[in-house]
C-alpha cells in the first residue's frame, strides 16, 4: 500500500538501492523492511543524551526484551494449539491470549503490531506453510521493531 497513509518516499542512490534489493531478495524480505530494520540498527548504534529516551538503545531494554519474549511465546503457544491438538476450544482461548499479548504490546510500548495481527488471523484461517512461514517472518519483524524501537 504504497503511498497510502503513513507510508513516504525517499531518495536513495543506485548503488544503495541495488543493496536494498538484494537483502530483500536474499531474506525474502519486502525492501521497506530492509529499510527500516537498517535505520533501526542504525539508531540503536548512536549516542544519544539521557533527555532522547525515544532513540535510546539500552533503556528499558528488559522490559523490551519480555514483551519481545511474550510476543513470540504466544505464536509459538497458537501454532502448537493448531498444529499438534486442533481442538477449537483450545486454539480459541490461545489466539484470545496472543491477541492480548499484541493488544498489551502496542499500549505499553506504541508498537504497531496490526500486520502480526493479522498474520495470525490468515494462519488461523488457513494453517498452511505459506500463511506458517508469513506469521513466522512478521513475528521476527515485530520483535526487531519491539527491541529497536
Amino acid at each position: 500500500m504504497r503511498g497510502g497513509k503513513g507510508w513516504k518516499s525517499i531518495g536513495v542512490r543506485e548503488e544503495v538501492k541495488k543493496i536494498i534489493d538484494e537483502i530483500a531478495k536474499r531474506r525474502g524480505w519486502k525492501k521497506y523492511q530492509v529499510v527500516e530494520l537498517a535505520i533501526r540498527q542504525f539508531a540503536k548504534e548512536q549516542k544519544y543524551g539521557k533527555k532522547e529516551k525515544k532513540y535510546h538503545w539500552g533503556y528499558d531494554i528488559d522490559r523490551e526484551l519480555w514483551y519481545a519474549f511474550k510476543l513470540v511465546n504466544s505464536i509459538a503457544q497458537l501454532k502448537f494449539a493448531v498444529e499438534e491438538f486442533n481442538d477449537e476450544d483450545r486454539v480459541s482461548f490461545y489466539k484470545k491470549l496472543t491477541m492480548q499479548t499484541i493488544s498489551q504490546i502496542e499500549e505499553r510500548l506504541g508498537v504497531d503490531l496490526d500486520n502480526v495481527r493479522k498474520a495470525v488471523e490468515k494462519f488461523l484461517e488457513n494453517p498452511t506453510g505459506r500463511s506458517k512461514a508469513d506469521l513466522n517472518d512478521e513475528t521476527k519483524i515485530a520483535m526487531a521493531r519491539i527491541l529497536f524501537q
